[in-house]
Parts: structure tokens; C-alpha cells; sequence
């Protein structure tokens, strides 16, 4: 059953009695949201109380912006609703509230989060909260401590495994992440000018070599319950409060995935801010806020394994960071901080930058010992 405009205020009233959020008799308006590729996304609110209002998220059997001949399981919805449960019961608050999950629709009726922004737009903009890095490294080490295998009895893990064994969406993380944007796909496109500097990439057995054990490590390590999508396009802002959304590439994973991708977003913005050594400092403190944060709200019963856990996660991370940066250059998904850059000279060197510290930071990660050497080294 695929939702429209028109067909949505009926599936709604049809629900009302496990929803309960409208009244019976409210009149109701309802818009498409949002330009997500995967995804249809709806806002529903009562046009008399126009504030009062619900965002409905349904994933059709494909993707949403390539069509019915690219399939795509709908079931990516039910690991995001899963998520959605786990975060508020570790995290409440962090993301937005379920009211309602259709798993035979493959619909999630959620608060909307109305007035919100996407991080990526403040960054752009040149706003840095310092707020948003200290709540997201809170939820980031609350969740993946609350759920990591070293906190938890072997019934427990066995149960968040089975629960998040989202192959589908993994395996095409990986691919787009890992392994395409290094080979002569047909989806990889690049600045004219950039091709020397990606045939040397290409070239370079040891950054090679790294990229397989980081690509391993993330298709076997079953740490904790990873969002697998954290970038400051998953993230909404408003105020103070910050807010996790899109966790259907959820899984049971390597932790680092989600604090690299974050972090990874905050050094695109950074070099996208060239020139503006006050808005680079407000994003190398947001860095380094995060892993912070992260570390305080990050618990295990035993401290020096709470050691040698948080330094896997740190240089797991700073490689996972390098990788996202990368293939956000020449890989098939691009960034607006980078592809927004109208004078074509400054953002062929600032994306050359780019691909030299995601370099650095993938061959040397094991060589960075702290959050402030990793952010001294931009």
C-alpha cells in the first residue's frame, strides 16, 4: 500500500484508535516533506490547530528517487523503528517520539519536528552551536555503551544481533563507502582537475591496504547498535536541542562508524570554511567537543576496559572519518558544504585538501593519540 497526498488522512483515521493523536472529528491537511532519496515523507496536521501535527515515513519496495526498477527492501523501515526504541529508552529525547509502526505498510508515524533545521544547513551557514556536538556525543556514548557486547550478557547480544541484522542496507554502505568510489564506477564523479590526485589515490597500495582492514571491520565487528548514517544531514537543530533522525541503516556494528561519519561532516564544513579561520576554530572545538562528551557518557563496569575499549573506538573512528570524507569527493554522494562552492579554482583546492587529510587520517590513525593532536593536524 503506497501512501499519497490524498490516501494518508484515511490511513490515519482508519488508525485512530491506535494512534490517538487527532481528534475523530479534526480536519486534517496533509503535504509531502523533505527531499530524501530513499524515502516518502508526509506532514499531517489538524488545520485548525495547524501546530498540531504528525510526520508519517514510508519506504516503498525501492528507492524513492531511481523508481520501481531499483528494488530496495522495505524492511529498512522496521530496523529504524527498532532504533527509534532503543534510543528512547537510552536516550530519551534525542530523537524524535513513535507513535505508530506498520510494519506491513512499512509506515512510521513520528513527531514532527517542526521548526528544526538540518545541521548541515547551520554549518553551511557558518552557525556552530557547541551545544549540538556535546548532546550528540552524550546519545552517541550512552547508546553504544548501554548496548555494547561488553556490557551485556550473551542472551542480550544475541538479541540486538538478530534484531539489527540489516545486511541490505550494510552491505550497500559498505560498498558505497569502502570499495566503489576507488574503482572505475559509473556512479563516482569528480571536479574536473582532480583526476592526478585521484590516479595517485587510486595507485596507493598502503592507503589500499588500510581501507580493506577498516571495510573488514566494519562487515564483522559486532560492537554495539550503530545508527550507520550519522552525518550532519541526519542530525535536525533548533535552539539548544538536537535530534537523531534516518536510522534505517541501523545495525549491529563497529560504534566508531557513527562518531567517524560525524566527525567526517564537521571536517568537510571546516574545509569548506577556507579563509575563515573563526568559524574553523568554532568546528575544530565542536570535534573535539564531541569525543569528550562522548567519553563521559560512555560507562563500562570495568575501568581499564573502558580504556582500551574508548582507544579501539578513537582510531576506528578517525579511519571511518577518512573514508566518508573520501568517497564524499569521489564517490556517488556529495556534499552541499563542498558542492555549494561557486568559484571553481577554490573548491578544486579546497577538495584536494580533503582527499589529502582523508588519506592521513586512514594510513595514520593509529598514530593519533588524542582528539586535540587529531584536530591540531588539519
Amino acid at each position: 500500500m503506497e501512501l499519497n497526498k490524498e490516501t494518508i488522512i484515511q490511513y490515519l483515521r482508519e488508525r485512530q484508535s491506535e494512534i490517538s493523536f487527532f481528534d475523530p472529528d479534526a480536519d486534517l491537511h496533509s503535504e509531502e516533506i523533505g527531499d530524501g532519496n530513499l524515502n516518502f515523507v508526509y506532514r499531517v496536521s489538524d488545520t485548525a490547530q495547524p501546530k498540531r501535527s504528525l510526520v508519517l515515513k514510508q519506504a516503498p519496495p525501492y528507492i524513492k528517487i531511481l523508481g520501481p526498477d531499483y528494488p530496495l527492501p522495505s524492511e529498512r523501515l522496521t530496523y529504524e523503528s527498532r532504533a527509534l526504541e532503543v534510543y528512547n529508552r537510552f536516550a530519551s529525547g534525542a530523537v524524535p517520539a513513535q507513535h505508530y509502526f506498520d510494519s506491513d505498510a512499512a509506515v512510521i508515524v513520528m513527531e514532527d519536528l517542526r521548526g528544526y533545521r538540518l545541521l548541515r544547513d547551520d554549518l553551511i551557514a557558518g552557525k556552530v552551536n557547541q551545544t549540538v556536538p556535546d548532546q550528540i556525543g552524550r546519545f552517541m556514548g550512552c547508546v553504544h555503551s548501554q548496548t555494547h557486547k561488553n556490557n551485556l550478557d550473551s542472551v542480550s547480544v544475541d538479541r540486538y544481533r538478530e534484531d539489527f541484522a540489516n545486511t541490505v542496507m550494510q552491505s550497500i554502505t559498505a560498498d558505497y563507502v569502502f570499495t566503489l568510489p576507488f574503482t572505475e564506477h559509473e556512479t563516482n564523479f569528480y571536479t574536473d582537475g582532480l583526476e592526478p590526485d585521484v590516479k595517485q589515490l587510486k595507485a596507493d597500495e598502503a592507503f589500499f591496504q588500510q581501507a580493506q582492514n577498516l571495510k573488514k571491520v566494519f562487515l564483522t565487528a559486532q560492537q554495539g547498535l550503530t545508527h550507520g548514517d550519522l552525518h550532519t544531514g541526519s542530525i535536525m537543530v533548533k535552539d539548544n536541542s538536537a535530534k537523531v533522525i534516518d536510522a534505517e541503516f541501523a545495525f549491529y556494528g563497529p560504534v566508531g562508524f557513527d562518531i567517524g561519519l560525524y566527525w567526517a561532516n564537521y571536517f568537510l564544513s571546516y574545509f569548506s570554511h577556507t579563509g575563515n579561520i573563526a568559524i574553523q576554530s568554532e568546528l575544530k572545538a565542536a570535534i573535539a567537543q564531541t569525543w569528550d562528551t562522548y567519553t563521559t557518557g560512555f560507562q563500562m563496569v570495568n575501568a581499564s576496559q573502558k580504556s582500551r575499549t574508548l582507544q579501539q573506538i578513537f582510531h576506528e573512528s578517525i579511519g571511518f572519518a577518512g573514508m566518508e570524507m573520501l568517497r564524499r569527493v569521489i564517490g556517488a554522494a556529495h556534499v552541499r558544504d563542498i558542492e555549494s562552492i561557486v568559484d571553481k579554482e577554490k573548491k578544486l583546492h579546497i577538495e584536494t585538501a580533503i582527499l589529502k587529510f582523508g588519506i592521513f587520517l586512514v594510513k595514520e590513525r593509529h598514530n593519533i593519540t588524542t582528539v586535540y593532536e587529531l584536530v591540531e593536524s588539519l
